[in-house]
């Protein structure tokens, strides 16, 4: 299934590479063209005037004509060149998601940031580093962030506000938020936006061109400071224009006293401005917010022109606001903040305001903003990440070999919810040619998995691990069917020492194992998946205490899955413990190494290849 989605994406790069070529050779002949427009105007111009030769100086005006509408036409082509390359880009990551090139991936993030600051800052948003959790029920087992990640491999978010929203899904999805019925409205949301590849990427290109990446704290606190005027201080102004008119009375009363009373004004102009009924930091946004806030408005126009159906997109787009538009709303303040910045250089500033009270048309102008639409700034501002990340679960369907969206247990019983039951799931971060589906089924159970080393174990419990979190989060799976309940997802696997607590790696682990059975004792439903438990003490104390762990969490509204190579604890719970299904990996050996198929079958395995791997790494001989 895969080969049709990469010829489908190597098809758009193709035409894109042929328009990014077309619109870079319109480019330089424009920039050619505005050139000599510009030489041909300075010269008409210079010998008109010297010569007087009223034709060469209608020529230099016409040519100049020329050059600014070459100009306009060469900055859309520009701006067309700059989108065009980076739905490239986008179209480029498409691939890179569906071979499995986490590489390619990160490379085509990071491209354009030189310094190695910026390199460093770019490293941690693309990769989500910059969330990382070390206390958390399954941050540091699955993957999530890093390089080669499911973070990396899925997120398509361009801004700071949908980083921050598909981030939180990751880690929290699996919690409180995984209990209401939101979840089918995600899907149906998903199942709509991910039927138009070419939305996807235009989206994503447009919210890539913003300024939205790092911060929106300048955009959050723009009104801040911001006061409505008084009634007097409104009247004032609005009057103050009107002393424009004493100027030109006088042309007709006295014309010598013109000059002296146009200075009068542009005096009271000056003072009116200086006595600070305005504060300057309360209507000079900066370029930078400006820009922000334009590239808000782009997003929504483009939103807007899309005819959702789901009701959920529908309301994102609107912003519960029915009387206008989101992107008129927002073109009205881009205009107010565009007037603002007219008067960012102070010359300018005491040059306009000698004219008119722009400082004070401006405060009122933001004022009656903020008065009318400033409570819908914050949804404004957040929804764009909601729907970027409704756009990061989307791609799957566009990338991935197989998926399906997950059906739930119909049941509030907590008992009810304790099940996992997936057909042909599959590791999303494992290579496409590497990666080998299996089917598992958990009811109120618990799984004890065996096998050699690399037989699969580890991969297997993450695997269930992270299709049930895609589930919660309300996207696709890579699965052929999926059905669960609703759980807490807890773990234990990567278990580090820290030197800084002074905890060992057995103490480590002691805290993230009572951490599970704490959780098991609250009564809510919940999948836990642990590796290789206490590996880190003797035979006999991990068998106990593996034992005490499994009678703790013997419990209807839990399952989970553990894997061992303790074949005492397996000796024990056959046949002896309730609750307890048995699976494993197997192998099997030739002359030049061991062949794993990574199929998962019921029952118990007790081989062992720790001595053949010994044997193929040269150290099956002790020294003489």
């Amino acid at each position: 299934m895969s080969e049709p989605k990469i010829e489908r994406f190597d098809k758009r790069s193709k035409e894109l590479t042929a328009k990014i070529s077309d619109l870079e050779h319109k480019s330089i002949v424009l920039s050619c063209l505005r050139f000599f427009a510009f030489v041909a105007a300075v010269a008409c111009g210079v010998f008109g005037f010297i010569y007087d030769l009223p034709m060469l100086l209608a020529g230099a005006a016409l040519m100049l004509a020329d050059f600014i509408i070459l100009c306009v036409i060469h900055g859309r082509v520009q701006n067309a060149l700059k989108f065009n390359t980076s739905l490239y880009s986008v179209n480029s990551k498409y691939i890179y998601r569906i071979t499995g090139d986490f590489e390619g991936l990160y490379e085509t993030s990071m491209a354009g940031y030189s310094k190695s600051d910026e390199k460093a800052l770019n490293s941690k948003i693309n990769t989500g580093e910059e969330f990382y959790v070390n206390d958390h029920d399954y941050c540091q087992d699955f993957s999530l962030f890093g390089k080669k990640s499911i973070f990396t491999l899925l997120n398509t978010c361009e801004t700071v506000m949908g980083r921050i929203k598909f981030a939180n899904g990751l880690l929290h999805a699996s919690t409180e938020e995984n209990k209401d019925a939101g979840i089918p409205t995600i899907q149906e949301a998903v199942k709509e936006i991910s039927s138009d590849m070419e939305f996807l990427q235009q989206f994503q290109a447009t919210a890539m061109q913003g300024a939205l990446r790092y911060t929106t704290e300048d955009m959050d606190t723009l009104f801040d400071t911001l006061t409505p005027m008084s009634k007097a201080k409104k009247i004032i102004y609005k009057l103050i224009p009107l002393l424009w008119l004493i100027p030109l009375a006088f042309i007709f009363i006295d014309v010598t006293l013109v000059r002296p009373v146009l200075f009068g004004v542009i005096i009271v102009n000056l003072i009116f401005w200086g006595i600070g009924l305005v504060k300057n930091k309360e209507i000079i946004p900066s370029s930078l917010t400006i820009r922000k806030f334009c590239s808000l408005r782009e997003l929504y126009t483009l939103l807007e022109q899309k005819d959702f159906k789901s009701e959920y997109l529908r309301k994102l787009v609107s912003c519960g606001n029915s009387s206008a538009k989101v992107s008129e709303i927002l073109g009205k303040l881009c205009s107010i903040l565009n007037l603002a910045n007219l008067r960012s250089q102070p010359l300018f500033a005491l040059i306009l305001n000698a004219v008119f009270p722009l400082d004070h048309i401006v405060s009122e102008l933001l004022t009656g903003w903020n008065a009318k639409y400033g409570k819908k700034l914050g949804s404004v501002i957040d929804n764009i990440g909601d729907i970027e990340y409704l756009s990061s679960l989307a791609q799957i369907t566009l990338t991935a070999d197989e998926y399906v969206y997950p059906s739930f247990v119909d049941s509030i019983s907590a008992n009810d919810n304790a099940y996992f039951e997936g057909k042909d799931i599959c590791h999303p971060l494992l290579y496409p040619e590497n990666r080998v589906s299996n089917s598992v089924t958990l009811n109120s159970n618990i799984a004890l998995i065996t096998g050699s080393n690399m037989s699969g174990k580890t991969t297997l419990i993450r695997t269930v691990g992270i299709c049930a979190l895609l589930a919660y989060m309300g996207g696709p799976v890579p699965a052929k069917e999926l059905t669960l309940g609703r759980m807490r997802i807890i773990s234990s696997m990567r278990i580090v020492d820290s030197l800084e607590e002074n905890m060992s790696t057995f103490k480590a682990e002691l805290v993230r194992i009572s951490g599970i059975v704490s959780a098991g004792r609250e009564g809510a439903p919940i999948l836990f998946l642990i590796d290789e438990i206490f590996r880190g003490t003797n035979s006999d104390d991990r068998t106990a205490g593996a034992l005490t762990v499994l009678k703790n969490l013997s419990k209807p509204h839990i399952c989970g899955m553990m894997t061992t190579h303790d074949y005492a604890l397996i000796d024990i719970t056959e046949n002896k413990l309730g609750g307890i299904v048995y699976y494993h990996f197997s192998e099997s050996y030739s002359d030049t190494g061991i062949v794993f198929d990574y199929k998962l079958r019921s029952g118990i395995s007790r081989s062992s290849n720790a001595r053949f791997l010994m044997k193929l790494v040269g150290i099956d001989k002790g020294d003489e």
